[in-house]
């Protein structure tokens, strides 16, 4: 278990990175697209994908948390088939059912920022999964590796211009450090979540406003094992709509 919970942290914040010796800012970016472009109605929404890449400018922070806001005009549908956290812990991908996937992507991380100057690249494949009504999982597994591990999101709902959020919570050890006292620096993720199938998407259009969807992230530090430049860095981003 040890094995699976360090690559969490890992897989949900990579990115591509050249040097961590280089002076960074705290900062994050974030692109989003949702397709198709042409949204639905309240009364006839339209089953649709929304791709997600966040970047963190500096690598060398240690992340807690992740959170990530969707627009109202975005409705998450979890009615589908569902896989337990235990079994696709247990089983991997393979032990879920086939419809209880709801996406993927890549993502690449760096290991012991605190302790080397260039730490090595983790790259990993990553495939969502649909686990309750209000929650997701996220399977990861390393690219020519061994290294597997099941990470956990909770759907909350929002409020103002965003409709809900993905509440993403890092565990502490061996996610954020492994072994103790060895640091996990943050990268970037790319996934693709939904469908555009009808009737098999968690993500259905439901409007339009001001052609274009809203969207926030929120990423928590913590020490690693020196306090953080910055406890939160926040980013936001908009998806274009018709």
């Amino acid at each position: 278990m040890r094995k699976y919970l360090i690559v969490a942290i890992a897989a949900l914040t990579a990115m591509a990175f050249t040097a961590v010796a280089i002076a960074q800012t705290p900062g994050a970016t974030m692109k989003v697209t949702v397709k198709p472009k042409k949204a639905g109605t309240k009364k006839k929404p339209k089953d649709s994908t929304v791709a997600l890449e966040i970047t963190n400018s500096d690598v060398t922070q240690t992340a807690s948390r992740i959170e990530i806001w969707m627009p109202k005009s975005i409705k998450l549908v979890t009615t589908g088939k569902k896989c337990s956290v235990a079994t696709l812990s247990a089983s991997g991908p393979a032990g879920c059912p086939k419809a209880s996937k709801i996406g993927g992507g890549t993502a690449n991380a760096r290991a012991g920022v605190n302790t080397s100057p260039n730490p090595p690249a983790l790259p990993f494949k990553v495939t969502a999964f649909l686990t309750g009504k209000k929650s997701l999982a996220f399977f990861l597994q390393q690219t020519n590796g061994d290294i597997t591990a099941v990470s956990t999101a909770k759907i909350v709902k929002a409020s103002g211009k965003y409709g809900s959020k993905l509440d993403i919570s890092i565990p502490e050890n061996p996610a954020q450090q492994y072994p103790a006292g060895n640091y996990n620096g943050l990268e970037r993720l790319s996934t693709t979540l939904g469908s555009t199938k009808k009737g098999k998407s968690v993500f259905k259009t439901t409007g339009c406003r001001n052609k274009k969807h809203p969207f926030k992230a929120t990423i928590h530090f913590v020490n690693n094992p020196v306090p953080p430049k910055a406890a939160t860095v926040d980013t936001t981003a908009t998806a274009k709509c018709s």
